[in-house]
C-alpha cells in the first residue's frame, strides 16, 4: 500500500477526492474513489490526464467513462501481477523439477555402472564371499533407485498440484476481471468478447444469435429522488431479472450506468423476444423496497431492444440496430419490447 495513503496526508487526499467525485456527482463506490484516490495522489500520470479531461469539462461524468478507466488502469494491472507470479511460481516448479531429474539422472547411470561391475564381478567369482559382496552391492543400489523414483514421483505430484492451484488462481483474477462489482453480472469486457464469439461461431456454423439491450426507466429520476444506494439496489434487481430468464449458455452484461444486454447464441429473435418481454413484465409486478427503511418505492419499469444477427454484418451494425430497437421502445412510451421486423420493427406495448 502506499505510504503517503497511511498518514495525515492520506486522510486529506480522501477528503478531496470524495469533494471532487461530489462536484462531479460520481457516486461513491469502490472503484470509483479507486480511480479519484489515484487521481488526487497524482500516482499514474496516463491516468490523472485522461480524468483531468474530464473534470476540466466539468459537471456529470458518465458511470460507464469511469468503469472504464477502472477496467484499463486497475483491472488489467491486477491481472499482469497475477500472470507475472503464476510465471515465476511455474518457473520454481520447473527449475525444482529438473534438479530432480538430474539427480535421477546421475543415479541411474551409477545404477548402470553398478550392474556393469556386478556382471564382471560373476565372471569373477571364484567363492561365495565374492558372490554375497556383489548381491549386497546391487541390493544397494536398487535401494537408492527406488528411493529415487518415489522423490521423483512425488516432486512431480506435488508440481502438478501446485501448477492445477496456479491455474485456477489465474482463472480466478480473470473471471474476477471480466464480472461487474456491483451485479455479479459479466462486465463490459466480457460483453465485448463475448459477442466477437457469438458472431464468429454465428459465420462458421450458421447458427443464429440474437441480442438483447435492456434500460431502466426513468433512472436518473430514482437516483436523484432515493440516493445511489437505492439506485444500486435497483439496478441489482433488474440484473437478477436478466439473469433467471437467460440460459446458461447466455451472457448477462452492465453494459454501461443503469443499461444492461444480453448475448443470446443459437437463439432466433423469437426466442429472445419471448426473454425479454419475461424481463419486462417480471421488474413491472414487482414493488421495490428500500433496503434501509423498508419504504416503498413503487414500481420501476425496463425498456428492451431486440435484434438478430444478419449474416456477415458486423458487430458493430448489429449493437446499432438493437440500440435503435430499444430507443423506439424509450420514444413511444417505455415500458415496451422494440423487435426487428423485417427492415422496419415491431414493438409490443406492456
Amino acid at each position: 500500500m502506499n505510504g503517503r495513503l497511511q498518514s495525515e496526508e492520506g486522510i486529506n487526499l480522501a477528503r478531496t477526492a470524495l469533494d471532487l467525485m461530489a462536484n462531479h456527482s460520481v457516486p461513491p463506490t469502490a472503484h470509483n474513489y479507486a480511480v479519484f484516490t489515484a487521481f488526487v495522489a497524482d500516482s499514474n500520470p496516463e491516468l490523472c490526464s485522461e480524468l483531468q479531461a474530464l473534470v476540466n469539462v466539468g459537471g456529470p461524468i458518465e458511470a460507464g467513462t469511469l468503469e472504464d478507466l477502472y477496467d484499463r488502469f486497475f483491472t488489467f494491472k491486477r491481472i499482469q501481477d497475477a500472470v507475472m507470479e503464476v510465471g515465476g511460481a511455474m518457473s520454481r516448479e520447473l527449475g525444482a523439477v529438473v534438479k530432480t531429474l538430474e539427480a535421477a539422472e546421475r543415479d541411474t547411470a551409477a545404477y548402470g555402472e553398478a550392474l556393469a561391475g556386478a556382471s564382471g564381478q560373476l565372471d569373477d567369482a571364484t567363492d561365495s564371499a565374492s558372490v554375497k559382496q556383489m548381491v549386497e552391492g546391487l541390493v544397494a543400489a536398487t535401494a537408492r533407485m527406488q528411493r529415487r523414483s518415489r522423490d521423483l514421483e512425488q516432486r512431480l505430484q506435488e508440481t502438478s498440484q501446485e501448477v492445477d492451484q496456479l491455474r485456477n488462481n489465474l482463472e480466478k483474477v480473470r473471471e474476477e476481471a471480466m464480472t461487474d462489482a456491483l451485479t455479479g453480472v459479466a462486465n463490459r469486457k466480457r460483453f465485448d468478447e463475448s459477442m466477437r464469439k457469438s458472431r464468429r461461431e454465428a459465420d462458421l456454423k450458421g447458427d443464429p444469435f440474437s441480442l438483447i439491450m435492456c434500460d431502466i426507466d426513468h433512472f436518473k429520476r430514482f437516483n436523484d429522488t432515493w440516493g445511489h444506494q437505492t439506485g444500486d439496489q435497483i439496478i441489482r434487481f433488474v440484473a437478477a431479472c436478466l439473469s433467471r430468464f437467460s440460459r446458461d449458455t447466455h451472457v448477462v452484461a452492465r453494459y454501461g450506468g443503469e443499461e444492461f444486454a444480453v448475448v443470446l447464441p443459437s437463439a432466433r429473435l423469437q426466442d429472445a423476444m419471448v426473454i425479454a418481454e419475461k424481463v419486462r413484465s417480471t421488474v413491472e409486478s414487482k414493488r421495490l423496497l428500500r433496503k434501509s427503511t423498508n419504504e416503498d418505492l413503487g414500481n420501476i419499469t425496463v425498456s428492451l431492444g431486440v435484434s438478430e444477427y444478419r449474416s456477415g454484418e458486423s458487430v458493430e451494425c448489429l449493437l446499432e440496430r438493437c440500440d435503435t430497437n430499444l430507443y423506439k421502445s424509450k420514444q413511444t412510451g417505455r415500458n415496451k419490447v422494440t423487435v426487428d421486423e423485417g427492415r422496419g420493427s415491431r414493438t409490443a406495448a406492456a
